[in-house]
């Protein structure tokens, strides 16, 4: 099952992203929200994920590049997705 592609908005300093953002509204009931900050220190990038249910992150993940990061958001995007087409799928036949 294909997705479409999260947008991100990011803000580069010295050509490094410090910070990327992306939010996702579906039908104004499901919100989620992707913050991604740069952890100079440490040089990793910093997932935090915002939203209900099985899809807010207690703890963010580290990742080594800003593609990384990117792209276990869009992995966590298609579970829920996934999760909800199966919910609806369900609804549908019962």
């Amino acid at each position: 099952m294909q997705f479409k592609d999260l947008e991100w908005r990011d803000i580069i300093s010295d050509s490094v992203v410090v910070c990327s953002h992306c939010e996702i509204n579906l039908c104004g009931w499901i919100k989620i929200e992707f913050r991604i900050n740069h952890e100079r220190e440490e040089n990793k990038y910093i997932l935090y994920v915002f939203g209900k249910g099985s899809v807010r992150r207690l703890e963010p993940e580290r990742h080594d590049s800003i593609e990384s990061a990117k792209n276990a958001a869009y992995r966590i995007y298609s579970n829920e997705m996934a999760r909800i087409k199966k919910a609806i799928d369900y609804l549908l036949v019962t």
